[in-house]
Parts: C-alpha cells; sequence; structure tokens
C-alpha cells in the first residue's frame, strides 16, 4: 500500500516540532530540535502503521513544499528548521534586516482575534511566522480547513526602524517576537 506522504510529513512535525514525546524522541532530541535519523525511522515504525525507511524520509523532506526539515551536515540527524512548541528548543536563526513588506498567512477569526488582541503573538511557539513571498504565506493560510484564509501584509520596515529584531530560519520564514496592529498595513483575501 503507498504511503500518503502529506500524512506522513505531518506527523513528522508533530513529533520534530510538538510532541517528541508520542513516539518516546524526547530524550533524543538535542537542544536545536536534531533527533538521530535511525531512531526517529524507529519511533515512527514503533509507534504507528506507517513503515518507513531512510529512502522514504529523505523523499518526504525532498518533496516538503515549505522546506520544512533539514538534515544535519553529517546526515545524521534531522530537525524541523522552526515552528517548535517545546519550550526547551533553541531555534537555529539569524539575526537580518527585513525586507520592506513581509506577510503573514492566517484565517479571518484569527484575524479578528488579532485586531481584538492589538498584536499577532506567537502563541506558544517561540516566534510570529512571516514569509518573504506572498505565495507562501497563502500557503499557510489556507492550512486551516473550513475556514476563510486571509494574508497580513507586515510593514516590517516600519518595525525594524523602531528597534524590533528579526530573524531568518533556514528554510526562510522569518521571524520576531510579536506584531502590533499598527504594522499591519493591509490584508489580502483570495
Amino acid at each position: 500500500m503507498a504511503v500518503n506522504k502529506q500524512k506522513l510529513s505531518v506527523y513528522l512535525c508533530l513529533l520534530l516540532r510538538h510532541k517528541p514525546e508520542e513516539a518516546g524522541l524526547e530524550k533524543d532530541m538535542d537542544r536545536h530540535g536534531y533527533v538521530p535519523v535511525d531512531k526517529l525511522i524507529a519511533a515512527v515504525n514503533s509507534h504507528t502503521s506507517y513503515n518507513i525507511d531512510r529512502s522514504l524520509l529523505e523523499e518526504v523532506v525532498s518533496q516538503d513544499e515549505k522546506g520544512r526539515y533539514r538534515f544535519s551536515s553529517d546526515g545524521k540527524s534531522i530537525k524541523c528548521c522552526q515552528g517548535h512548541s517545546i519550550s526547551w528548543i533553541e531555534p537555529e536563526v539569524t539575526e537580518q534586516t527585513p525586507p520592506d513588506k513581509l506577510y503573514h498567512g492566517t484565517n479571518t477569526a484569527a484575524a479578528d482575534q488579532i485586531y481584538q488582541s492589538g498584536s499577532i503573538s506567537k502563541c506558544k511557539r517561540h516566534a510570529v511566522h512571516m514569509q518573504a513571498d506572498i505565495e507562501k504565506a497563502w500557503q499557510s493560510a489556507r492550512r486551516w480547513k473550513g475556514k476563510t484564509p486571509v494574508v497580513l501584509e507586515i510593514d516590517s520596515a516600519a518595525m525594524h526602524r523602531d528597534g524590533i529584531r528579526f530573524f531568518v530560519s533556514d528554510n526562510g520564514v522569518w521571524l520576531t517576537e510579536e506584531v502590533l496592529v499598527k504594522y499591519i498595513s493591509s490584508q489580502h483575501f483570495s
């Protein structure tokens, strides 16, 4: 039976970004979120109906549209680049000057909450996620099944001028602590 690579990818994200304990990986994960590939494969095979090997894992990684995964330089470990809700993970990011505009994909219900609260908050994650490419922000916005997607345009140049720090992950996601609504310059609807 063919493996649904999309569902497998979602499960890998669950383990590597949010709940490594669901497959007994929390003790194998280092401070940057890397897990030995052999331990990940064994955990997935013993805790699910999936039967994966290194080749299938490499396919999932190479076909991931968001570039969420990275192998270590020696190829022996794997991590998710950002998006962790695990409090002790220290994402590997680089501080950089952002482009003038960044985009945050969400849905209309969440956007209403953002405007009511006064900011886009990081919630349980380490940072607010934004994209330099509006199409990638639309990918994020469309992930909310049954909800109306919206992309918020962020005046990141103004934020940077005001002293707010920006970081970029190794898969190109822009990160910051919080985005006040005064920096949301417009909304885009599909």
